[in-house]
């Protein structure tokens, strides 16, 4: 485990992995009763039993993340074992009776036998285990006298070394797969040997990719060595309840959910785009173009979601198009308020906001350019007033236009982090409906006008509203001085001589005018993207991250393209990180060249306008 800062805030707070060191002679059980003082919560899980002799690594799941614990267990798992040959127990353990002796091998004898471990092998499980017979446990049928008969299963012992051998005591450090009992391998070592034996000690070093070393309370442990488990005093359990120095090892050695333990539990992560965090925090339909991928997915899943900031966000289960909620961790609150029509309607933002009075904008805004900016700026010098915009998911003119619209300049995430950054409260995001669509203009901004409260306007001169664009400059005018709204009318703004709009980008776009673009959107011409599913393919020695042209914006005409591209990768102190490379289009797919190997992480962006290197 990488030592990242385990504290986390808001909804996400109490939920995460924590690694417990057991101490032997208390529960699994039990021992999670410290974690729940120091931690403040009673959502605890362990994700896989250690018996009350045994000591070691716990990995335990709090909060939101208990959810997971199937996935925990499939984890592979690492052992230090004590053998005690000469006498086998009725548990193979030393809680239970001896019932039958015999010789004691030598040491070369035993490390002959181990290596006949290595590899699939099949292990009868021990008849005092949770395991079910007949909808009982194994165990209880023993207590209670009944036989048990339980059939073999196939494990993996990945590697099993002789650390010590003294007297009748062997030491060894077994790798396997889940579902392994250490119990029986010791059982079966001896019966290798034509002898007896059961465990005297048992301490768990790791699971998966989790470590005893970084585990709550590990010191606390004495040294496995058979000097030590033999002939050492015998300690009880400490009490770790009143101790504040264990309370915040917990703390310390909780850590967050990463894409990196994601896919060692078997899940494909994702990144929500911020246009659809709202959706996905509100159980709304999700579609492949509400997240960014690592790289192209299984089209049979399950997904480990993480919101923009990279805190884990729940699971979603992939079936081809369709996608399947799992979990949702609930959304922490946002700097930039987003709400939907309907939300608008039934009066959200005025409950949000109570009696204070906004200032808005209403607009597409298919790429924040130079000609919104005395929009913008004039609704935010309205210090006394909630300033916020209201948009559509797409352009209007994708809806009027369909297939032959060439495609829109930015998308709904890139407006979404424009807005977040220029420090307007509050977006509305409509989705264009058939009822929408039917709305008349005194009636949309009628709705506007009574529940966000809106006190000041500010519109460009080609501003129109409602059914078929009806309401325009005048029609709005009027409308202002009715309901006693300041109306701030903004002029057009030239370029070049020519009045700058997402249209003129747009051709720009398809004529590669990057420069021009760059100086009209402040920013290179970026392409969002969100739902492009990444794959390596070599191509003439070269090796290329590469993937479909998906979304709704416009893409340069097909050629070759100096590029940056703004990746985040998850684990690392510098989440955000943006390489300059040559890229291609090429026939429906775009293709980077990762020339060094170093393209990682979710591909959030694809830069145009740079010069040849």
């Amino acid at each position: 485990m990488k030592s990242a800062d385990s504290r986390q805030t808001g909804n996400n707070a109490n939920s995460g992995i924590l690694l417990l060191s057991k101490q032997s002679g208390e529960t699994s059980f039990a021992s999670l009763s410290a974690v729940k003082k120091s931690l403040g919560t009673k959502k605890v899980g362990h994700t896989g039993t250690l018996d009350s002799f045994a000591d070691g690594l716990l990995v335990v799941l709090t909060g939101h993340l208990t959810r997971l614990v199937s996935h925990i267990t499939n984890f592979g798992k690492t052992y230090l074992a004590l053998i005690e040959f000469g006498s086998e127990t009725d548990t193979l353990d030393p809680t239970g009776n001896i019932i039958k002796t015999g010789r004691i091998p030598d040491e070369e004898e035993v490390r002959t036998v181990l290596k006949k471990f290595k590899g699939e092998i099949d292990q009868i499980p021990p008849k005092f285990s949770a395991l079910h017979v007949n909808g009982k446990r194994a165990s209880d049928l023993m207590r209670s006298g009944e036989e048990v008969e339980l059939a073999p299963r196939k494990i993996t012992i990945h590697s099993i070394i002789l650390l010590d051998f003294f007297e009748k005591y062997a030491l060894v450090e077994v790798s396997c797969s889940k579902g392994t009992y250490i119990r029986s391998l010791a059982r079966d070592i001896a019966k290798e040997c034509g002898t007896v034996a059961h465990l005297k000690a048992l301490r768990r070093t790791g699971v998966g990719p989790f470590y005893l070393k970084n585990a709550a309370g590990h010191e606390d442990l004495e040294e496995f060595t058979i000097s030590n488990l033999v002939y050492g005093e015998k300690k009880s359990p400490k009490n770790r309840k009143e101790d504040p120095v264990f309370a915040e090892q917990v703390k310390n050695s909780t850590y967050p959910m990463t894409a990196e333990i994601a896919r060692l539990c078997g899940f494909s992560p994702v990144m929500l785009c911020t246009g659809y965090v709202q959706d996905f925090a509100n159980g709304r339909l999700l579609r492949r173009h509400s997240f960014y991928f690592e790289e192209k997915t299984p089209e049979n899943c399950e997904l480990a979601v993480f919101y923009p900031d990279l805190k884990f966000a729940g699971t979603v289960k992939r079936n081809g198009r369709k996608f399947s909620y799992g979990f949702v961790i609930p959304l922490e609150e946002q700097k930039l308020k987003i709400y939907s029509w309907e939300q608008v309607v039934n009066g959200k933002p005025l409950k949000d906001f109570g009696n204070q009075e906004t200032a808005l904008s209403i607009g597409s805004f298919d790429g924040m350019h130079i000609g919104h900016d005395s929009i913008f700026d004039s609704i935010l010098e309205k210090k006394q007033l909630v300033p916020g915009i209201v948009t559509f998911r797409h352009t209007t003119r994708l809806e009027k236009s369909g297939k032959d619209f060439s495609g829109e300049v930015s998308s709904l995430s890139q407006k979404l982090e424009f807005f977040m950054r220029k420090g307007f409260k509050f977006v509305v995001v409509i989705d264009f409906s058939d009822d929408f669509t039917k709305i008349q203009g005194n009636d949309f901004l009628s709705i506007l006008k009574n529940n966000c409260n809106v006190k000041y306007l500010a519109e460009g001169e080609d501003f129109r509203c409602g059914y078929k664009g009806l309401t325009d400059i005048p029609a709005l005018k009027e409308f202002c001085a009715k309901n006693k709204i300041e109306l701030n009318v903004v002029s057009f703004v030239d370029y070049s001589g020519k009045k700058v709009s997402s249209s003129r980008i747009r051709e720009d776009v398809l004529d590669k005018k990057f420069n021009e673009i760059s100086i009209m959107l402040k920013n290179p011409y970026t392409i969002d993207c969100a739902g492009f599913e990444w794959y390596r393919e070599t191509i003439d020695g070269k090796i290329y991250l590469t993937a479909k042209k998906h979304g709704i914006q416009i893409f340069p005409p097909d050629g070759e393209y100096t590029v940056k591209i703004k990746m985040v990768i998850s684990g690392s102190e510098e989440i955000s990180a943006t390489k300059t490379v040559a890229c291609k289009l090429d026939s429906g797919l775009l293709r980077v060249l990762d020339s060094d190997g170093s393209l990682r992480g979710f591909v959030r962006a694809i830069q145009f306008g740079y010069p040849e290197k």
